[in-house]
């Protein structure tokens, strides 16, 4: 009596595992295949969630145009003014910062250029100037007191010929003191903040003392009164100015101080100002540091 074919298999690969598979029981029913093992789900790892990055307050001249500017469709935005030569002094610097004070931050152009001013150190910018110049001297400054991009007072200032005694036409609304004449004396210092140092008087109505060019003494008309000033100017060897003591009210006394100092090149690198105030207010100084490392790059 011959085996069957599926007792031999077995038998052969010692199989000894499910009766099926070695025959017995008279059942020549073979046993479906197991079903194919699926393959396994590749699950990708889920990235963890960047950390939020800050909101920093809107650039206000991000784009440097203003709402009542003229209209420059099409034409390109002047290049960034690139110091020519190391040597030599820089129209303005980059940064002015006041320790305990404002912050002031410059940009400039061929044919200016913009200043922001954070009064409050808060990292947003209270009052933004733009100013055009020709030479080293600055033609005109508009103020944006809001930084909303309208200009709410200008300055237009002229030098009387071989002097840096000038006056300067103030255009504003009534809320900024209306249209009026101011004078000026040009310091020389740097360009893109104000013209001058101002004073809240008609050139007309100033005396002024001018040696060499160079305002020495200078002061309104009249007896002593709440809207009178008196300065007295020193200059360094180099014509730079050096100090400017600030009489306000013409009373004989110094309220403020200024003292400007220049590096070998003619930058202009740091501003102490010492103030006097009538009693009991309290005698202060405070001193600004200057950065010109955007001439640098």
């Amino acid at each position: 009596m011959s085996r069957r074919p599926s007792f031999l298999v077995c038998s052969l690969f010692a199989c000894s595992l499910a009766p099926l598979a070695c025959g017995g029981g008279g059942d020549d029913t073979k046993q479906a295949p197991p079903p194919a093992k699926q393959p396994e789900s590749k699950v990708e790892p889920v990235p963890e969630p960047k950390p939020i990055e800050p909101t920093l307050p809107e650039d206000p001249f991000a784009n440097d145009k203003w709402d009542d500017d003229e209209d420059t469709t099409g034409g390109e935005a002047p290049a960034p003014v690139v110091a020519e030569t190391p040597t030599g002094p820089w129209p303005g610097p980059c940064k002015i910062s006041y320790k305990g004070g404002p912050t002031l931050r410059f940009k400039y152009t061929e044919a200016g250029g913009t200043v922001r001013v954070d009064g409050d150190n808060d990292g947003t910018a209270d009052t933004c100037s733009k100013f055009e110049r020709a030479g080293d001297h600055v033609t005109k400054v508009s103020i944006d007191l809001g930084c909303d991009k309208k200009t709410d007072l200008r300055i237009e200032p002229t030098f009387e010929a071989g002097s840096n005694l000038g006056k300067a036409k103030v255009t504003a609304s009534e809320e900024n003191g209306g249209n009026r004449e101011i004078t000026l004396v040009g310091l020389g210092a740097f360009v893109g903040l104000e013209p001058g140092y101002p004073i809240a008087a008609k050139r007309a109505d100033i005396d002024a003392q001018v040696v060499d060019g160079h305002v020495r003494k200078a002061s309104t008309k009249g007896e002593t009164s709440d809207d009178a000033t008196a300065l007295d100017i020193t200059y360094d060897k180099d014509g730079r100015i050096k100090t400017i003591k600030e009489d306000l009210g013409k009373d004989g006394s110094v309220d403020r101080k200024f003292t400007y100092r220049f590096d070998a090149k003619g930058n202009l690198t740091r501003i102490d100002l010492a103030a006097t105030p009538p009693a009991p207010a309290k005698a202060s100084k405070q001193t600004a540091t200057i950065d010109y490392s955007c001439w640098k790059k």
